[in-house]
């Protein structure tokens, strides 16, 4: 068995020294020949220990092993193995063992049916992706077998690619050798030499191979902690419904931040020993990797965990955020060319996709968004965007990333801490189906409207001593263009996979996405109680999209709502106690029928988030009401 495997299923490591055995959480593994035994494949996806009179297997005897711990390997092996009693071959003799082997009768039976085991047939996967590696770094890179480092910065290289082909394979049935090498030897290795002479480029390069070495770093964290507690993350993970990258991403977020001392040290060190003018892309991706597995902590990893662990707090409602950054805000999108307002040190990610920064940031979902176009090769300014759960920018194929507000905010607030690039907004995602599917042009009250935007809209002072909510005013989430619209909340259909068994790709598995698109991404925000507040208010209320730019010409009632709102914004009074109060018992009244019917929440949560909302929103109304004094002097 795989030791990977041996983990996720006993949550035990194996280990070769009798010392590490006593630890509690691992299994000696001494080295045995089993006879008269083979290994076979015929699905090309599992091993089967059959009986071959002159066969024999060389493997490990591992344990002694609980009673419960034969009993979950009996469960996972499932019906196409069969335990049997042997005696096999050590270097201290015979020794009495069990092994799963091959059941011939219900193998004869099972092949041609599909199989299930994703994890086996994950690893079996990457055994695969591993060879065709090789070959491109023997190809490409001209370096052996036993240089793993330059193998694994392919790997980062092509990041995105492996990706996809994980995808195709388990959205497809299967994916040939064929493919997979051609797939990762084909295409060139990513490298900055269109820019090396771009004197301009070549002024921001060290903002960007910054990024380039946190985010390979991050990458390679992640992995390891993916790796070496699968058994963990598995029992705190919320299904396969789920992106099942999120709590190991949280994770590996919240290591690097705690040490962000030692990051900053290390990618100084990373500078001073690389010179970009000599050096090629891949060698900042190396260097990463060794400093990753320097930068290996395992206590810290295991605190990181338990906080998570303890600390998650659940829900129902399936949960996604999109992050969007840019040291010069929405000028980024309102002067494209960055003739009137320059961003100094990354000139609106101009220079991205040089750097392989599309590529390297795809855990994440990380991509730049223009607002026209989130899958374009050209090179062009944009927010950086991050999408957790995204699993393809091009073809809208994503997954939610939680069920559990508390995580979700951890998510959010650990992400923005992480890149060093202005937060400016985000976008929090509800996957909404059956009796509370989003009806498309549902109207929301304006006082509810109200105070969603006081808790979430960034209320703030301009320039002129003057409140304002600031997502309304300007062009941030308003445009005019042919007739007035708002980027309030916008209904959508979202994909977790597609299907192209026959040549045709086709999107499966579609949701109702109810996406909340007026927030601030802000530290000085706590979104737990707001992402409560949005879930009780899509399920009480069912909103659509507010406002589209049909509906502000066909409804009275939408062209209302949006003047009220448009001149509150630009002038924000104190709400009324009457409005809060009827904002809070919607968000209460969602919120205990969220899981079919009944709350996902104890109670005492409940009440914790609606009396976080109600000091919220009475701190905006302390504002307003001192500004609106301060206006009337």
């Amino acid at each position: 068995m795989n030791p990977s495997v041996f983990r996720a299923v006993l949550g035990r490591r194996m280990v070769h020294n009798a010392d590490d055995a006593q630890s509690g959480d691992a299994f000696l593994a001494r080295d045995a020949v089993l006879n008269g035994f083979k290994k076979i494949s015929p699905d090309q996806t599992y091993l089967y220990a059959v009986p071959e009179p002159f066969g024999r297997i060389r493997g490990y005897i591992i344990g002694p092993l609980p009673p419960e711990s034969m009993q979950a390997l009996r469960k996972y092996e499932g019906r196409n193995y069969v335990r049997q009693s042997v005696v096999v071959q050590t270097n201290s003799g015979d020794q009495k063992a069990y092994v799963f082997a091959g059941n011939l009768k219900q193998l004869e039976h099972s092949f041609g049916y599909a199989f299930h085991d994703t994890l086996k047939q994950e690893i079996l996967l990457r055994q695969k992706i591993e060879s065709a590696l090789l070959e491109a770094q023997k190809e490409q890179l001209k370096t052996d077998a036993q240089d793993t480092v330059t193998r694994r910065a392919i790997a980062e290289l092509h990041g995105d690619t492996i990706r996809d082909l994980m995808r195709m394979h388990f959205d497809s049935g299967g994916v040939g050798d064929y493919t997979i090498r051609h797939a990762l030897k084909d295409a060139p290795l990513r490298d900055y030499t269109r820019v090396r002479g771009d004197p301009e480029a070549r002024a921001l390069a060290m903002n960007y191979l910054n990024m380039v070495v946190r985010q390979v770093m991050f990458n390679q964290l992640e992995e390891q902690i993916r790796r070496d507690f699968r058994y963990e993350l598995d029992r705190m993970t919320h299904g396969e419904g789920f992106y099942e990258r999120t709590l190991s991403s949280l994770a590996a977020l919240g290591v690097l931040n705690a040490a962000q001392g030692t990051l900053n040290l290390l990618i100084g060190d990373c500078f001073s020993e690389l010179v970009f003018e000599k050096c090629h892309l891949v060698d900042y991706v190396k260097w990463a990797i060794m400093a990753s597995d320097a930068f290996y902590d395992l206590p810290a990893i295991r605190r990181q965990l338990a906080y998570i662990r303890t600390h998650q707090g659940g829900g129902e409602i399936p949960l996604g955020t999109e992050l969007e950054f840019s040291n010069i805000g929405h000028g980024v999108i309102s002067d494209p060319e960055g003739t009137r307002l320059r961003d100094n040190r990354y000139d609106g990610l101009l220079y991205f996709q040089d750097f392989g920064l599309d590529i390297l940031t795809w855990k994440l979902g990380g991509h730049i968004d223009d607002h026209h176009d989130k899958a374009s090769s050209r090179p062009r300014r944009g927010f950086f965007e991050i999408a957790l759960g995204n699993l393809s920018i091009g073809q809208n194929i994503s997954k939610p990333i939680t069920n559990d507000p508390w995580v979700l905010n951890q998510i959010i607030h650990e992400a923005r801490q992480f890149y060093d690039i202005s937060p400016h907004s985000m976008h929090i995602s509800l996957q909404v189906g059956g009796s509370h599917k989003p009806k498309k042009d549902s109207l929301l009250p304006p006082h509810i409207m109200k105070c969603l935007l006081a808790v979430g809209g960034d209320p703030a002072v301009d320039g002129e001593g003057k409140l304002r909510i600031a997502r309304l005013v300007g062009d941030e989430i308003i445009g005019k263009d042919p007739k007035p619209h708002m980027l309030f909340s916008e209904v959508r259909k979202r994909f977790s996979r597609n299907d192209d068994t026959d040549g045709i790709t086709r999107h499966v598995s579609g949701r109702y996405v109810q996406q909340y698109r007026f927030l601030r991404l802000s530290p000085r925000i706590n979104y737990e109680p707001i992402i409560a507040a949005l879930k009780g208010i899509q399920l009480s209320l069912a909103p659509g999209s507010f406002l589209t730019s049909a509906q502000y010409e066909t409804s009275e009632e939408h062209r209302q709502a949006y003047n009220t709102i448009m001149e509150w914004g630009a002038r924000p009074t104190p709400l009324e106690a009457a409005s809060i109060n009827d904002f809070l018992s919607c968000v209460r009244e969602g919120l205990m029928i969220e899981r079919r019917g009944k709350p996902a929440h104890n109670a005492a949560y409940i009440a914790w988030a609606l009396n976080q909302l109600r000091k919220s929103l009475n701190a905006f109304n302390e504002l307003a009401a001192a500004h609106a004094t301060e206006g009337a002097r």
